[in-house]
């Protein structure tokens, strides 16, 4: 059963201003099998005042022009295709080289960007400055609205999509946020390869005079579908860091999915996920994605064995950082000096070693709550295996 889902919400540096949300994301499943799910999110500097409009402009652009693409496009030149995935075009010569899925999606791309156009260059002519843009925004932005080399930028914004078909899926990205797929093996991955110019603050737009070489893409069509796949901006993956806690926080929501259900599962994003800008990045937060409960609850037993692997890990780490502060501690209390930096530098040691002991702490309980949640899941899968016979 393939199910969709999307959010996006207010970060919390834009409520002290009354700044809009400037990102948008959707989601759908349609009767012809066709499952989308969208992400673009408006740039937050002042240049770019009206990037909440860009956002939902472009995501209405993605879904007209996917759906076209999907029903008009020959099936067959993904069929039997292996995973596949194209990274940034950065000279002509890779132009040349290009495979009709290639050409194929290039056309896409390009319709993307010349119907975004259209919406944006219809709205700069017919809305008129508002209050707050009067009130936010320095007049040489404004200003920029009616000069059509540069009025663009105002609706600057990134995108991002995932649609999937019964035949075959595909995947492009254009600009930061992150992308992560969830199959058998390995167990999650980022399938649009990366941008290195996005970094940062500074990223690649759909705004951008060279858009067009600047998409990212994959694509697969020979039977392997990923169990779910989860499309986040850039204000999600910068609160977690390091992509393996961005990875965890994702299989939270698939365990969700699994044991508690959509429902519960919704309640506790649209909770979360401004409490997360609160703590983290301070940004807008959307996030979208389309998976498949059966395949989930199938393999949730590897995504409970991949977090305790994950936990095991951070324990042995700490446990190296504790033994290193422990012997440099002994060190300076068995050379018994009087010299102030040495006692300082001790008792700095002493304050490091005891937070490292209660994050370990910290990190056995969750330990102990995955393994509990393991021997759980095995019970489960065993006794439906038992009532399969």
């Amino acid at each position: 059963m393939i199910e969709s889902y999307s959010f996006s919400c207010q970060g919390e540096s834009h409520k002290a201003d009354n700044k809009p949300c400037q990102d948008a994301s959707f989601h759908a499943v349609y009767e012809n099998g066709l499952a989308i799910a969208v992400v673009c999110d408006g740039h937050g500097g002042e240049r770019y005042f009206r990037s909440d409009v860009g956002s939902r402009m472009a995501t209405e652009v993605i879904l007209d022009t996917v759906r076209t693409f999907v029903e008009n496009i020959d099936k067959n030149l993904f069929i039997s295709k292996p995973f596949t995935a194209q990274e940034a075009i950065t000279s002509e010569e890779v132009v040349k080289k290009q495979t009709p899925i290639d050409v194929a999606f290039r056309q896409l791309f390009s319709s993307i960007i010349y119907q975004w156009n259209q919406k944006i260059a219809e709205h700069a002519a017919n809305t008129t400055i508002s209050e707050w843009e009067q009130q936010h925004v320095d007049p040489k932005y404004i200003n920029e609205l009616s000069t059509s080399e540069t009025f663009e930028k105002i609706y600057g914004c990134t995108l991002m999509a995932y649609a999937q078909t019964s035949d075959y899926w595909f995947a492009f990205h254009l600009g930061d946020g992150k992308c992560i797929s969830f199959q058998e093996d390995p167990l999650w991955m980022e399938p649009i390869p990366w941008d290195d110019r996005c970094f940062l603050n500074k990223t690649t737009s759909i705004c951008d005079s060279g858009a067009i070489n600047e998409f990212r893409y994959c694509y697969q069509g020979d039977g392997h579908f990923p169990m779910a796949v989860f499309l986040g901006s850039d204000g999600i993956d910068d609160s977690f860091g390091e992509i393996e806690n961005l990875v965890n926080f994702y299989i939270q929501v698939i365990k969700m999915l699994v044991n508690d259900g959509r429902e519960e599962t919704v309640k506790s994003i649209e909770k979360e996920l401004p409490q997360l800008s609160a703590i983290g990045s301070k940004d807008d937060m959307s996030v979208a994605f389309i998976y498949n409960l059966n395949a989930l609850q199938t393999h949730i037993v590897e995504f409970i064995q991949y977090q305790i692997k994950l936990v095991t890990d951070k324990v042995q780490t700490t446990d190296k950082r504790i033994k290193q502060l422990t012997q440099k501690l002994d060190y300076l209390e068995d050379a018994g000096t009087d010299n102030e930096k040495d006692k300082i530098e001790a008792a700095y040691a002493r304050q490091d070693i005891e937070r490292a002991n209660e994050e370990r702490n910290k990190l056995l309980f969750k330990h102990e709550a995955l393994m509990q949640q393991l021997s759980l899941s095995l019970s489960k899968e065993l006794h439906k295996n038992g009532e399969a016979k």
